[in-house]
């Protein structure tokens, strides 16, 4: 019987220490329990978080392949110039902790991203006409003041959509080549 009773006590001590295991929260005393929580985020989210994962490790594969890589302060630039992007006194550490993304993910998000920029960057060709249609169509948009700069702010569009529109195709063609089994539905 004591036995019993310390089991009991020992069970009841170790579900209430380690309640996040099986509880996601509660609502006026009644349980959401993990599993619940899991069940509807993988019905509802599952077949889109496995793509974006196949596709992250079909870059990193492609990267290795290439010899691409990254040091920790190319990754740090990259953090600091989105830092910078945000504004004086926008806390990235706050906009992540706001949308519920930990750093150390939104730092993979980044790697990801200069990984991708630097095998898809030498594929990009933009030629001196381009350059002119694009500044004579958006003239507009251009925020440079000076011609060099102006110049400089027009390749840069240029880049960033002529990627924009690699980056589609070259996952596509990452995805058709690989033998991905997805066994979520």
């Amino acid at each position: 019987m004591i036995f019993f009773f310390l089991t009991l006590v020992a069970c009841g001590f170790l579900g209430y220490r380690f309640k996040d295991k099986f509880l996601a929260g509660t609502v006026n005393g009644q349980p959401i329990f993990r599993f619940q929580l899991s069940s509807r985020l993988y019905s509802q989210y599952g077949r889109q978080v496995l793509e974006d994962l196949v596709v992250e490790k079909l870059v990193r594969q492609e990267a290795r392949k290439n010899n691409v890589s990254i040091s920790r302060s190319e990754l740090d630039e990259a953090i600091t110039q989105i830092e910078k992007s945000l504004g004086q006194g926008t806390d990235l550490n706050s906009i992540l902790a706001l949308q519920g993304i930990k750093r150390q993910d939104f730092e993979n998000q980044v790697r990801i991203q200069i990984l991708v920029k630097k095998l898809l960057e030498p594929q990009i060709e933009i030629t001196d006409d381009e350059v002119k249609k694009y500044l004579e169509e958006n003239k507009s948009f251009l925020t440079a003041t000076g011609e060099a700069e102006r110049l400089s702010e027009a390749q840069g569009k240029l880049k960033d959509q002529k990627m924009s529109e690699k980056l589609n195709s070259w996952i596509s063609d990452l995805v058709q080549k690989a033998k991905v089994l997805r066994f979520v539905q």
